[in-house]
């Protein structure tokens, strides 16, 4: 679970040790107005700073490097030793090497580690999902892709609705790059923080699409999407029983067995 914060709200910001999600995305981008740009960055980075809990992830999402904040939001905020770096607008490979060399030229800065500072790219348009499993391979720091649904049906023209059909294979192929590239896949925010049977079924989709997990943007919608993703006792007695099958596959020399009817083996 990765919840949204916008970095313009000390409120929330404060807050943030006692959320219970696995992560949290601190933003500059969308939720902050252009008049507050500039204030928003330097209340992120006194956060970070006295953040001494840091019992959870903490990405930043910067705006845009084609913008003229984005420079200014890593300079503010890197020196706060966020974990990473969340990259709005990632339609190309290039884009997210760009932003691995600025990081390692602030590392150098710094004094810290090269890859110290880990990219999130988001995936929101369709030239972004027509080049996502190139970009899920452009940089070593990537710990996954993060699909924005609500700017890539802008850029189809086209309504989001909760059935989600027309969401279906930019999901697909985001699954696809991140499993083929051995990281994450994040998958969008569901807007409607009423309504929890419909961010219930939702989860549950993209968890069967393969997704790792799911952003937010209500601590209220934490519960459910964990509910969702944690493993179910009867899949943990499963589980268990397919391990003790394979144990005794292996003693009799063999690499499938029969577990309640069906054939088990290594995969």
């Amino acid at each position: 679970s990765m919840l949204y914060v916008p970095g313009n709200m000390p409120s929330m910001l404060q807050n943030i040790p006692i959320f219970q999600s696995d992560g949290v995305m601190i933003d500059l981008e969308d939720a902050v107005p252009l008049s507050e740009k500039d204030a928003a960055r330097i209340l992120v980075a006194k956060f970070l700073e006295n953040y001494r809990d840091h019992n959870k992830e903490i990405l930043v999402r910067i705006n845009a490097l084609d913008t003229k904040w984005g420079e200014d939001d890593l300079r503010s905020v890197l020196p706060a030793l966020p974990d990473g770096i969340r990259l709005p607008k990632a339609d190309t490979p290039e884009i997210v090497e760009t932003l691995d060399t600025l990081l390692t030229e602030f590392e150098e800065e710094l004094g810290l580690p090269i890859g110290r500072f880990k990219i999130l790219p988001s995936i929101e348009s369709a030239e972004g999902v027509i080049n996502c499993i190139k970009t899920a391979k452009s940089s070593p720091r990537l710990i996954g892709l993060a699909f924005g649904a609500e700017d890539y049906t802008a850029s189809l023209e086209i309504e989001r609705t909760k059935r989600g059909e027309e969401l279906f294979a930019a999901r697909t192929r985001v699954v696809w790059a991140c499993k083929a590239a051995g990281i994450q896949a994040i998958d969008t925010i569901f807007a409607d923080a009423g309504d929890m049977e419909g961010l219930q079924r939702e989860t549950q989709l993209i968890k069967t699409l393969g997704f790792s997990g799911k952003s937010l943007v209500n601590p209220r919608q934490i519960d459910v999407i964990h509910e969702v993703f944690a493993p179910k006792q009867d899949e943990v007695d499963y589980a268990l029983q397919v391990v003790e099958a394979i144990q005794k596959a292996r003693e009799m020399g063999t690499g499938v067995i029969a577990l309640g009817g069906k054939m088990v083996d290594a995969p």
